[in-house]
């Protein structure tokens, strides 16, 4: 007999469902910037990032290289980023353009009153939370955890 995913508890699934409704309820929160939360999260880690290259904001954020690339390309074509040139053509540190500054000036204060929408709905259980998918979120950067997945 087929399991019925919609029913059962499982982790993965109610994760991913979780992480599409907190994408979107973001981004209709940031829709006035015209930014997507996972545009509002790069341009943030570029701003706080001295000397941010591809290579370091990867690893900050989680996200592999070429992933990481292809973002970065979205915002440099909408004019809100731009590569320093260099002679090392592997290495270009980024930062924010003017009008990348503006933007995220715009997209902050809606982002923190997102913030506090999400804390008010998730209410006194928040840090734990948070606390919770930072736990998770180390599993994949843990490279021990990764062999004990295999080892059982």
């Amino acid at each position: 007999m087929p399991v019925n995913m919609e029913t059962v508890d499982c982790i993965c699934t109610n994760l991913r469902t979780a992480a599409l409704a907190g994408t979107e309820f973001y981004d209709a929160r940031l829709k006035p910037s015209g930014l997507k939360v996972t545009m509002f999260r790069l341009l943030r880690q570029i701003q706080r990032t001295p000397n941010a290259t591809l290579t370091i904001l990867a690893k900050r954020m989680g996200l592999d290289r070429s992933t990481l690339g292809r973002n970065v390309r979205v915002l440099e074509r909408q004019g809100l980023v731009a590569m320093t040139t260099s002679d090392d053509e592997r290495s270009k540190d980024l930062f924010l353009t003017s009008e990348g500054i503006r933007t995220l000036a715009l997209a902050l204060p809606l982002w923190q009153k997102a913030q506090a929408d999400m804390q008010a709905l998730l209410g006194p259980e928040t840090d734990h939370l948070i606390e919770t998918l930072r736990n998770i979120s180390e599993l994949s950067h843990s490279d021990a955890a990764k062999a004990s997945l295999y080892e059982n």
